[in-house]
């Protein structure tokens, strides 16, 4: 049994990374895979993919690649607009040297478990942290990226999926919904149980310190 939870965990995180790769022609069917696997255990986010599925059915695959790059291109300032912007140190610490160090102690610690992100790849990218969870799913190591980091910056990246937000055409809107889908699968349904880090950037640490080289990050636990 706890063989089969691990395997389940594992091809939902693999499909999640899927959803925010670059897009191609199998991404139809990881969309209504990733939507079967969830629907039920949560509802909101079988929703949202429903919506991408019929954004991807309605678009043709060459304005898809260009809403794709679009939407995760640095486009507005985090905390003001929602953004696809899939660095998550970018959202949590800034373009600050905390960054670097948060991407530093997320490279080695994924050494630390084998895991090597593709070339050209940073660490803190919203793929390469759903990669490593697929890869290494049940590690302490999982729960304190998700509580720490990848929740917190999915939560500003959505505004914690204020309609408003979420509404509308156009590549951002499209991948916001998924990232917001993204977001409750993590809390609701693969870390239902985890504390979720809060961030004020520019402001010294409160609480305990978050973890994977996020001492000066101004983050606490909810």
């Amino acid at each position: 049994m706890r063989v089969a939870v691990c395997d389940t965990r594992t091809q939902l995180l693999s499909l999640l990374a899927d959803l925010v790769d670059y897009p191609g022609p199998e991404l139809p069917a990881r969309v209504a895979a990733c939507r079967a696997l969830v629907e039920e255990s949560s509802p909101r986010a079988g929703a949202l993919f429903a919506a991408f599925a019929d954004d991807v059915e309605r678009t043709p695959a060459g304005r898809l690649e260009e809403l794709y790059a679009v939407a995760f291109d640095l486009e507005l300032p985090t905390g003001i607009e929602p953004s696809c912007y899939p660095y998550v140190g970018h959202h949590l610490l800034g373009e600050s040297y905390r960054r670097s160090r948060f991407m530093v102690g997320l490279l080695e610690r994924y050494r630390e478990h084998g895991f090597e992100p593709a070339p050209g790849e940073l660490p803190d990218h919203v793929l390469v942290i759903l990669r490593f969870l697929a890869h290494a799913p049940d590690s302490e190591l999982a729960e304190e990226i998700v509580g720490e980091a990848l929740l917190p910056a999915l939560g500003q990246m959505t505004h914690e999926g204020d309609e408003d937000a979420l509404a509308g055409d156009g590549g951002r809107r499209i991948y916001l919904r998924v990232l917001e889908a993204i977001r409750l699968v993590l809390a609701e349904e693969l870390w239902p149980d985890t504390a979720v880090a809060r961030y004020e950037l520019d402001l010294a640490p409160r609480g305990r310190g978050p973890a994977v080289g996020l001492e000066s990050a101004g983050g606490c636990a909810a």
